[in-house]
């Protein structure tokens, strides 16, 4: 009886989280779109790239591995949170824009900011998917209740992570601005599946 309500529980959370998911996507995709044209191409290119050598080429399986480990190594002390933090904090995309922050600093960006967004791209999309398919095998529940509440807790986290680690390293970039277009998305999906439930015009 008490798994039974705990599953019910998650697909609640899961359905109440996708206006939250829906409202990072959108908030970052904006604030993303005040790059120039050739930095957002990078970005695509970037994701693209990772998903073609993913499915034509090689999985990652490994290199995702690896940085969960160093992750867990570093986060080991926190024994309560160890495991999710392997999760929750895209070490591949924090180490790109760390290097960006550094290449930045030597005064030597303009020969690769290009390359760097590529790879801040391939490395977030890389985390996601090989996340997703982690959570997903390990759910072994009809219906995947613990992926899809799992997953999408994951999504935001890792969004709202790297929004603050960009809005510190990359010029442009505004926190506050994401904040304010993701609440305000998500208000307005709230609102409108509200309206729709309970018949108001």
């Amino acid at each position: 009886m008490k798994d039974t309500a705990l599953i019910i529980l998650k697909l609640i959370l899961a359905v109440l989280f996708l206006p939250l998911v829906i409202g990072s996507t959108v908030a970052l995709q904006m604030e993303l779109e005040s790059f120039p044209v050739t930095l957002q191409h990078s970005l695509w290119v970037g994701m693209f790239t990772y998903l073609i050598l993913k499915f034509f080429v090689y999985d990652f399986t490994e290199v995702y591995q690896f940085g969960q480990n160093m992750v867990t190594f570093c986060f080991q002390f926190l024994k309560p949170l160890v495991n999710a933090a392997s999760y929750v904090i895209p070490i591949y995309t924090v180490i790109v824009l760390l290097v960006y922050a550094l290449v930045s600093a030597m005064g030597k960006l303009a020969a690769c900011k290009e390359l760097l967004f590529s790879f801040l791209a391939a490395t977030f999309t890389m985390h996601i998917i090989l996340t997703a398919q982690d959570l997903y095998k390990k759910d072994t529940i009809a219906g995947k209740p613990t992926y899809f509440f799992g997953m999408e807790l994951v999504y935001i986290i890792d969004v709202f992570l790297v929004a603050l680690v960009m809005n510190v390293v990359l010029p442009g970039f505004s926190f506050v601005d994401f904040f304010n277009r993701l609440s305000s998305a998500s208000f307005e999906i709230y609102k409108a599946v509200f309206m729709q439930l309970f018949g108001f015009r």
